[in-house]
């Protein structure tokens, strides 16, 4: 009897050896190194059939790379030549496995080795970060998936069960994963993991999380559902699906669902189109504010449904950059609700996340391994209070007031949901005829001014005409929602205050020049007991010279400059009034 396995030297684990039950078996490899590398692997799944004895064949000196029966048929070979090379061959021991099952009268094979066999329809692949990823088939399509996750670790239990008929154990699936991990960092493609959206040349793609994982292709012709989408979006278990979206209607469709006025309302709808923006590198954060009762976290829900949709809708601030970067890594969108207050470290972070920056920490149980997360992410707060009370944040947000519905205007909640899915994919339509409208006028776009979130206004300046918005109508809105932002931040800004009303009331417009030290000395006069004793205001020089620059921007915006130089002596600080 001869046997071999279909599709090549991959296709041994997926080959069913029980025919050679019981039998004396002699493999004949190819002469190079993957004949005998698949000599070795059929050797090992031999053993987990029963077979009576195992041998494999030393090939001829001399013969060209590759060579194997069929060249010796062609060589004419006698039986009496094949017989004499067959009983050269080297005994190969009958492995007994300690961990293998009874299966219908035979053993399954080493669970190990069976598993990376079982891997072998996944392609393995690897982001610049070094992570590594499997691309499977599965039902027809093709799903790609940290090789840590859930999915694929079904995926290859499922393999293992259909080709050996047994479930793999715990340790030997953690040893299968491990060399799995090494092939994809070392052997595999670099390829770029996209989460809900991206980008191919001048395509986006909008992952709609469905069973089939279809994804919307956005085109400047257009867009449509494609089925088999040619580049790799990643997922996670708390992800969700989209809406086949609709063409047809208008963004107006929207506004019914969301409780603020005209020029807040077109920043709202802003924000959904720059968080769509697969080419996007920068995105503005979203802040809602209002009352009790204006359904602020309802807006959240709202605009997080149209973008990146997920079974956690909405959490509370993280504890730490760890938690942060765990977050920015699993969902395209992040959403915080009831912020009551924004502390340093988390402005800050949120500021990177909105422009794009890394974040580097320690692996958890580690001393010396990093995790980092590298790249931007669409931000959604809301809370009672401002949230924009520091200036580097302000200069990225959007801040919008919900009105308070009254008890006359309220819905019950079951139908304002029902009626807010039927309105979705229609609404998620419009937004694709925007995003294929900015595609078109994108790079015809030229502002007169460069505002600090440039790319989003050059963004919203290409989407505006799809959006039946009249030409000016975002740069009024955002321009006005931005002073009125730098207005809040200031109030909020001790230091701010103080150096100007100190610089107009004291010393009545006079630059002036000095240390630390002596700005400290001369503010502290001014300000009141309250203030000074607050955990707000600088107590120590270096402190106030941190707060100096971040109140910098906000004083130039009252025509008050502010310059710090080193003359080899002393560090000086120069405020002067425009004019």
């Amino acid at each position: 009897m001869a046997i071999t396995s279909p599709g090549g030297s991959k296709g041994a684990a997926k080959t069913d050896w029980s025919a050679l039950t019981g039998k004396d078996v002699v493999i004949w490899p190819e002469a190079d190194d993957p004949g005998l590398k698949y000599a070795e692997t059929v050797a090992h799944l031999l053993s987990g059939v029963g077979v009576r004895s195992i041998s494999i064949m030393s090939t001829p000196n001399n013969v060209a790379s590759g060579w194997d029966a069929g060249d010796a048929l062609k060589e004419d070979w006698t039986e009496e030549r094949a017989a004499e090379l067959i009983s050269a061959s080297t005994p190969h021991p009958v492995e007994q496995e300690t961990d293998s099952k009874k299966n219908g009268g035979r053993k399954t094979p080493r669970q190990r080795d069976a598993l990376l066999g079982s891997a072998e329809l996944a392609e393995l692949w690897h982001s610049r970060e070094r992570r590594a990823f499997a691309t499977i088939p599965v039902n027809g399509h093709m799903e790609h998936w940290r090789l840590e996750s859930t999915a694929f670790k079904r995926w290859l239990a499922g393999r293992f069960y259909k080709e050996t008929g047994g479930a793999p154990g715990g340790q030997q699936l953690s040893d299968a994963l491990r060399v799995l991990d090494v092939r994809a960092v070392n052997e595999g493609e670099c390829h770029e993991p996209m989460i809900r959206t991206g980008t191919d040349n001048n395509t986006l793609w909008l992952d709609l999380c469905d069973q089939s994982w279809r994804a919307v292709k956005i085109t400047a012709e257009g867009w449509e559902i494609v089925e088999q989408p040619p580049v790799k979006f990643v997922r996670n278990e708390i992800m969700t699906v989209l809406p086949d979206p609709e063409g047809g209607d208008m963004i107006e469709g929207l506004r019914a669902f969301i409780n603020v006025d005209d020029d807040d309302y077109i920043l709202v709808v802003s924000w959904l189109v720059a968080a769509l923006w697969g080419r996007g590198s920068s995105f503005p954060v979203i802040c809602l504010g209002g009352e009790q009762g204006s359904g602020k976290s309802t807006a959240s829900r709202v605009l997080r449904s149209l973008v990146d949709p997920s079974i956690v809708e909405t959490s509370a601030p993280p504890r730490d950059e760890r938690d942060l970067i765990v977050a920015a890594g699993a969902s395209h969108v992040l959403a915080f609700d009831n912020v009551s207050r924004i502390e340093n470290w988390f402005s800050d972070a949120v500021c990177r996340l909105s422009t794009g920056s890394g974040f580097l920490t320690r692996k958890l149980h580690t001393d010396n391994d990093a995790s980092w997360f590298q790249g931007s992410r669409p931000v959604i707060m809301n809370g009672i209070p401002s949230l924009t009370d520091r200036a580097d944040l302000a200069e990225r947000s959007l801040t919008v007031r919900l009105k308070r519905i009254d008890e006359e205007s309220r819905r019950s909640e079951d139908n304002w949901w029902q009626d807010w899915e039927e309105a979705r994919p229609r609404v998620l339509g419009a937004l694709c005829d925007a995003l294929s409208g900015a595609l078109r006028r994108y790079d015809e776009v030229r502002l007169t001014k460069m505002p600090r979130m440039a790319a989003f206004a050059k963004l919203m300046a290409a989407a505006g005409p799809s959006l039946g918005w009249e030409e000016g109508d975002f740069e009024r809105a955002y321009a006005g929602n931005r002073a009125k932002t730098t207005e809040t931040a200031f109030e909020a800004d001790p230091v701010a205050v103080a150096v100007r009303d100190w610089m107009v009331k004291e010393r009545t417009g006079a630059a002036w020049e000095g240390t630390a030290t002596e700005l400290l000395a001369e503010l502290n006069m001014t300000i009141s007991e309250d203030i000074r004793r607050s955990r707000f205001w600088p107590a120590k020089v270096n402190a106030l010279g941190n707060a100096i620059d971040r109140a910098a921007p906000l004083l130039r915006q009252k025509q008050i400059h502010v310059q710090k130089r080193n003359t080899g002596a002393a560090r000086l600080i120069s405020i002067a009034m425009a004019g």
